[in-house]
């Protein structure tokens, strides 16, 4: 590298000189100027190293914005020693935090010199970050390597272990001698240890010892014969529990509480039990490992011991197997006629000798058939990568060419009737005593079809949505890279559409989850129909879903794509006897105009979907760059709304009712309010809608029924004893198993009766689940509170929803008044619901009261009370109370 001398003037002539300024700009490395500590020259090269747009970005930041913390004193010190000394300073490594927060390794090179008749400091910085990873990944792959070679030797150490072990049970040896020499291999390849086998009586609660070839004498004898339990040592215990029990430390741990004197004076100070298992799983004993230090036991041993055990299981299950054969043929055909897992046994020829009525089960054969005949007729078997096995390579035939055991095979077949049994088999050679020569296969197997279809499902599953069984997000990005990875080695045309119902949490909400999950899966199957087989329908999650569209000739099959999935979705959905409508907004991006990779594409998609929902809803639109400004809006509102609770930036603004006989007060009607530090008042149309898709209405409710309690009982206290305070209520509300606690706790905190307290909701909400509702409608009322229905006429207005619901209000909406006294139709439908509430001995308030005509009317007509801006406009709460003090 140039010295920093060389690059750079060390004059006041490097500002103005055009020639050194051409080449610090097209310098590839990185060039800063530090002065007073801060940062006042970079080039091109430097603020692109930082992620900086453009040098102003830079310029005036401390060092401390540029260097990593731990790099920072260092760095300050080398400074002050350049200025002072008029030195170089040697080249160094250093850590710098670039602008969007990612750390980078730099060689930095830096000189002290003259900058604008002032001392300054010369930065040259190079992007080392690529050799550094480079010098890890070889660190990390010696490393590995070391630890491969060890794992290798032990890996040898222990086949050689197992080899002798199948050896002996193959050759019939003695199953103590068997059982010895495995402990003897533990030993020597653990090393420093001792082992011992034990294994139950035939009582199933007292252990015997064995193998035990290095244990003192008079602790084996303290063993012998140890019932076992919960507190039994670690074998007694491993045995009792079917799971492995380690003790560290044998002098504190209670499991030790009957032989710690006995193993502590014999030098056993820890100690490890795995449990001995047959192949259905049943305890035989346990494999002990002892220790003359406290330590606990290294993963690998704790593998290899368990990998042993599997052979003890194996060759003492032979062995009982064998002695049950010699001892009684009878007596072996009851037990394993009883026995869970299938049992064969296939003599050299093929023939099959012996066969249990479970083996029968598992194979789908007569009983009685199986004996005498050369093969179970099956059709075919395969391996769990869908292999066909070969009539030369069946499991039963290479142990008896081999004489070698094959353990823990797990096989398809395929049964006679069509059906597909996966099973998991060990296969043992059986040699007649004195004979090396395998005269027949012992073979033992366990239907695990459940367990491989539980496998398959959850691999499914992994990919799939569970509700509708289409592709999730995982499979979406993994064919959609596959896609891009396509399309760039050819032409291969991808698109995006992101699709979100319209209406559906509305819906949702209205007739409860359950259904809502059945309007989905309809929802699902049309949508599949729309597509291609070679598109690609996934369910992102809730009501939102993509479509990848692969091979199409132009934005034309787009287009009918989503004019497509428009209509569909627009017809009628039918469900518990009710039609519920729904809409879908599109968004469709493409690549590569709108993005090289996945994520760019979905985000894109995403925005574009948003802007159809802002243009109207229920149609598509395509992605331009004009839609990201108004994500960004959203997304920086759905953030803004999260901290505004915490950060007390709502308030509550109070609208009069008055009783339109009197002109008097009667009430009010408290309305949220977001007021912003930076945005000022933000709209309720903008933000209500974002609390409730994201939830966050709950807290913001309870919060609403909190303030609004508090006040109402302020105001009774101190100037109108009758005055009603309502509240509004979403849907998502009573969805939320504490409501009836939140309405229940802002009544008792603020003092207010409850029957100064009106909960306000709205038609849709009584077209949900009655048998969900009622409970909640009934604790409500039990509390004392009363239900006014909102903007009544608007929505799904039936008789049978007053009848059934405790409603004690009806609010008739605005749209109705606004055409009063104009428009026969609404006084028309205003008269009428007057009526019809006066018949049901309901109360009455109309919404949206502006002049002096519409009061008269409802006057007229005979309506209770009124709400509008004729009378006062949602107002601050200190405004409020100056118009109850007015006695209006």
């Amino acid at each position: 590298m140039v010295s920093i001398q060389q690059q750079l003037p060390a004059a006041d002539e490097f500002p103005g000189d055009d020639r050194y300024e051409m080449l610090v700009q097209l310098s590839p490395d990185a060039l800063y100027v530090l002065q007073n500590n801060q940062l006042v020259y970079s080039n091109v090269a430097g603020f692109r190293l930082l992620c900086a747009d453009a040098p102003e970005d830079l310029i005036g930041l401390p060092v401390a914005k540029l260097l990593h913390p731990a790099y920072l004193a260092k760095a300050e010190a080398r400074i002050a020693y350049m200025l002072k000394s008029g030195q170089a300073a040697p080249s160094v490594e250093q850590k710098y935090v670039r602008r969007d927060g990612h750390v980078i390794d730099v060689e930095v090179r830096s000189a002290p010199f003259m900058y604008a008749a002032k001392p300054a400091i010369q930065v040259l910085a190079r992007d080392i970050t690529a050799r550094k990873a480079a010098e890890e990944a070889l660190h990390f792959s010696e490393e590995r390597h070391r630890l491969a070679a060890q794992e290798a030797t032990r890996a040898k150490d222990s086949l050689h272990h197992e080899k002798i072990i199948l050896e002996m049970i193959a050759l019939d040896e003695p199953i103590k001698d068997i059982l010895r020499e495995v402990c003897l291999g533990i030993e020597w390849i653990v090393g420093q240890i001792c082992c011992s086998i034990s294994l139950l009586d035939a009582d199933g609660e007292h252990i015997q010892v064995v193998a035990a070839p290095s244990l003192p004498e008079a602790y084996v004898s303290a063993m012998q014969g140890m019932a076992i339990g919960p507190q039994a040592a670690c074998c007694g215990t491993a045995i009792y529990l079917n799971q492995p029990v380690i003790s560290g430390d044998i002098a504190s741990d209670p499991l030790w509480e009957t032989l710690r004197e006995t193993a502590l004076a014999q030098g056993l100070r820890a100690c490890w039990s795995v449990p001995v298992r047959a192949a259905s799983g049943t305890v035989l004993g346990a494999l002990d490992v002892y220790f003359t230090e406290t330590q606990l036991p290294s993963k690998d041993d704790l593998n290899f011991v368990s990998n042993i055990t599997h052979l003890v299981g194996v060759a003492v299950q032979k062995d009982r197997v064998e002695r049950s054969l010699h001892e009684s043929e009878e007596r072996y055909r009851s037990v394993v006629n009883c026995l869970a897992e299938g049992i064969m046994v296939q003599a050299r020829d093929g023939t099959i000798v012996a066969c249990n009525p479970s083996a029968e089960r598992i194979l789908r054969v007569p009983p009685g058939s199986a004996v005498g005949s050369k093969g179970m007729n099956l059709r075919r078997m395969f391996t769990e990568d869908g292999s066909e096995i070969l009539p030369e390579q069946l499991p039963s035939l290479v142990a008896l060419r081999t004489g070698e055991a094959i353990l823990n095979l797990t096989m398809g077949l395929e049964t006679a009737d069509g059906a597909t049994v996966w099973v998991s088999q060990n296969v043992l050679p059986i040699r007649q005593a004195g004979v090396q020569e395998v005269s027949s296969v012992l073979v033992s197997f366990t239907d695990v079809s459940a367990v491989k279809e539980a496998q398959q499902r959850l691999q499914f599953l992994a990919s799939h949505d569970s509700l509708t069984g289409l592709p999730n997000r995982a499979f979406l990005v993994e064919r959609l890279a596959h896609a891009l990875s396509l399309a760039q080695r050819q032409t291969h045309r991808i698109a995006l559409l992101f699709l979100d119902l319209d209406r559906f949490k509305h819906v949702n909400d209205t007739i409860g989850h359950e259904a809502g999950d059945q309007l989905l899966q309809t929802v699902a199957t049309r949508l599949s129909a729309c597509i291609r087989e070679t598109d690609t329908l996934a369910r992102l999650g809730g009501d939102e879903f993509v479509v990848l569209a692969e091979s199409f000739d132009d934005a034309s099959y787009l287009t009918g794509l989503a004019e497509r999935m428009l209509g569909t979705i627009s017809e009628p959905f039918r469900l518990r006897g009710y039609e519920y409508y729904l809409g879908v907004s599109i968004g469709i991006s493409v690549h590569p105009d709108d993005g090289e990779d996945g994520n760019t594409l979905l985000r894109c998609a995403d925005s574009a979907m948003y802007a159809a929902k802002e243009d109207g809803r229920n149609n598509y639109r395509f992605y331009t760059q004009e839609m990201n400004a108004r994500s960004q809006r959203r997304y920086h509102l759905e953030k803004n709304l999260r901290h505004a609770l915490a950060n007390d930036q709502f308030v509550l603004y109070y609208q009069a009712k008055t009783d339109l006989q009197s002109g008097r007060i009667v009430g009010a009607e408290a309305l949220l309010r977001w007021r912003h530090p930076e945005n000022g008042l933000v709209s309720p149309v903008d933000f209500i809608p974002v609390a409730e898709e994201t939830g966050l209405i709950v807290p913001i409710g309870s919060w609403v029924l909190e303030q609004a309690c508090r006040q109402a009982a302020d105001w009774r206290a101190r100037l109108a004893p009758h005055l009603r305070i309502a509240v509004n209520l979403s849907p998502r509300q009573f969805q939320d198993n504490s409501l009836v606690e939140a309405v229940s706790l802002a009544l008792q905190s603020s003092g207010l009766p409850a029957s100064a307290l009106e909960l306000e909701i709205t038609e849709n909400l009584l077209m949900g689940e009655s048998d969900t509702l009622m409970p909640l409608f009934d604790a409500l009322t039990g509390l004392g509170v009363g239900f006014s229905l909102d903007d009544f006429g608007t929505g799904y207005s039936s008789l049978s929803y007053l009848q059934r619901f405790p409603i004690s209000n009806l609010k008739i909406d605005r749209s109705f008044i606004n055409g009063i006294p104009a428009n026969r139709d609404s006084v028309a439908l205003t008269q009428t619901i007057i009526a019809m509430a006066k018949a049901l001995a309901l109360t009455v308030t109309a919404e949206g009261v502006e002049d002096a005509q519409q009061m008269r009317f409802l006057q007229e007509a005979g309506c209770g009370e009124m709400q509008g801006n004729y009378f006062s406009e949602p107002i601050a709460a200190a405004d409020f109370e100056r118009l109850l003090a007015t006695g209006r």
